[in-house]
């Protein structure tokens, strides 16, 4: 197949864009043991696949059938909404082919969601677009972790073009500018709890642009991106009662530490194994390509 110079496979490809027409991109799973008060919305990242190649898409998304956050769900969730961007772009063109811009995006959430009470959850890429759907759809809790707050900055990289190519190709397009920052979303802050890293640049730019937000914020001393603190941490953060959640807002902790603090040691040991064996796993994966 003859490529032209501005091709990227996760926006260009055949492969993904037949995916884009023909898959939701989303599921939806009912827990009827619980009462029908809460829907949660999981988003997936940008990291739904890695690397950008027909091989980790084909076992990520058509083998696999793979939703972030469906091993670690909210335990009060009668509704669960899985979705992802299958063209890791910030949900700029929604999930489908039907439902192809944030607006569409939200307006099919918001009748999904109607009469529940609305829990949005993502990280980086899908931290994004939890805050502004969940804003938009007056959630009562929003947890990012390390979810950017705006992605305008993008442009002006040297390679926007090829790494972020919907961006660039919109960065005049009236209708999706206003879905490139969070603050023009944000009216009800205190139900957002923001997870970030304090030694990753990224991330620290990205907290400082909501720092005249009055939201709930969790710091971490980790250049980590997307989870700050050990992920077998997760079903006990996502299922802390509000109140306690609340009494950690506006700390800084050590990973580590705040492991043996939420989970205790055994779990924590646990969990670096498991933290270093996908560390393995990364560099593995690099040596091979």
């Amino acid at each position: 197949m003859e490529l032209n110079a501005d091709y990227v496979f996760q926006t260009d490809s055949e492969i993904v864009n037949r995916q884009y027409l023909t898959n939701q991109n989303y599921l939806i799973e009912y827990d009827r043991t619980v009462d029908p008060e809460y829907c949660v919305l999981y988003f997936s990242s940008n990291n739904i696949y890695f690397p950008n190649t027909s091989e980790a898409f084909t076992e990520s998304i058509i083998d696999k059938g793979r939703y972030e956050w469906y091993g670690n769900r909210i335990n009060k969730g009668f509704k669960h909404i899985f979705l992802r961007d299958i063209k890791k772009q910030w949900y700029l063109t929604g999930i489908n082919n039907d439902i192809d811009d944030p607006e569409k995006l939200i307006a099919f959430l918001k009748a999904e969601t109607q009469g529940y009470k609305i829990i949005a959850v993502g990280s980086s890429a899908g931290g994004f677009i939890s805050t502004i759907i969940g804003q938009s759809l007056g959630a009562e809790q929003i947890y990012s972790f390390n979810g950017q707050s705006e992605i305008l900055s993008l442009l002006a990289k040297p390679n926007a073009s090829t790494v972020n190519p919907i961006l660039f190709r919109n960065k005049d397009n009236s209708k999706l500018l206003p879905f490139f920052d969070v603050l023009n979303f944000i009216t009800h802050p205190k139900s957002i709890f923001y997870f970030y890293s304090t030694a990753s640049q990224w991330d620290i730019e990205q907290h400082a642009h909501l720092t005249n937000r009055a939201i709930n914020v969790y710091a971490f001393k980790t250049s980590n991106h997307g989870i700050p603190f050990l992920k077998t941490n997760l079903p006990v953060i996502l299922n802390l009662p509000e109140p306690d959640l609340l009494k950690l807002s506006g700390m800084v902790f050590h990973p580590i530490l705040f492991s043996l603090k939420i989970v205790g040691l055994a779990q924590t040991v646990n969990g670096v194994k498991i933290a270093l064996k996908a560390v393995v796993g990364k560099i593995l994966l690099k040596l091979k390509r």
